[in-house]
């Protein structure tokens, strides 16, 4: 599947739709939503605001998107999230737009939802593509063509051949659904793909990596230094 074509595979798919008052509160739904949601009950939807549904920083990433969104009065370009949950995780890809009432006050929101698990995961929750954002688009990449990956605090910088881009998704969700036999973690802030390492630079007490297509020197940390030469057989 060629990774530009995230838009024409989104005007096939049947979004959810929320719309939601300023204190976060549900007000109404399509059935579409609640067939993305079948594991959720009506009360949990409309019986609870959205901040109570989320936790930690899922809550402050709503909240923060809403503010973009009201400041800006426009809507709010697509932003990826994953749902954690019983046997299976969702992928959904999220599109905010502000809703005006008669006089003209943003007293409503409007919440697109795209269920794209499918698209991106295997059922073993392996990423078959990873979403990252490149011109204001989502585009979806071959794991084999990521370089390495950095830790950007709650989200990540993608390094391919064709330049960086951001991720919505943490450095711990992505390395735990890419291969751990093609990606490694050097790093508490860098996960790499072993078969774009170029050189492996071994210096009295540091090991640092040399990969293909970046001019980036990056780091392996002290207690991941054995283990990693030992993947690459150097030790």
């Amino acid at each position: 599947m060629d990774h530009h074509n995230l838009p024409n595979l989104l005007e096939r798919m049947d979004p959810g739709i929320v719309l939601f008052d300023n204190d976060y509160r549900v007000r109404h739904v399509n059935r579409a939503l609640m067939t993305i949601f079948a594991g959720t009950s009506r009360e949990e939807i409309f019986d609870q605001s959205l901040l109570d549904m989320h936790h930690g920083p899922s809550a402050e990433r709503l909240q923060e998107l809403v503010k973009l969104m009201r400041d800006s009065s426009r809507q709010v370009s697509f932003s990826i999230k994953r749902m954690a949950g019983g046997s299976h995780d969702l992928f959904l890809l999220l599109k905010l737009m502000p809703l005006l009432d008669q006089s003209l006050n943003n007293a409503l929101h409007c919440c697109l939802i795209y269920d794209i698990t499918k698209l991106i995961s295997s059922p073993q929750h392996n990423f078959i593509k990873v979403p990252v954002t490149a011109g204001g688009e989502i585009q979806l990449l071959d794991p084999e063509e990521i370089v390495f990956i950095k830790a950007e605090n709650v989200y990540s910088q993608v390094a391919t051949a064709d330049g960086e881009f951001f991720c919505d998704l943490s450095l711990g969700v992505l390395e735990a659904g890419l291969s751990d036999e093609r990606f490694f973690r050097i790093h508490r802030s860098y996960l790499v793909n072993l078969d774009k390492v170029q050189k492996v630079v071994r210096e009295t007490n540091t090991v640092t990596l040399l990969m293909a297509d970046s001019d980036q020197r990056l780091p392996v940390s002290r207690n991941r230094a054995k283990e990693f030469l030992s993947r690459v057989g150097l030790k």
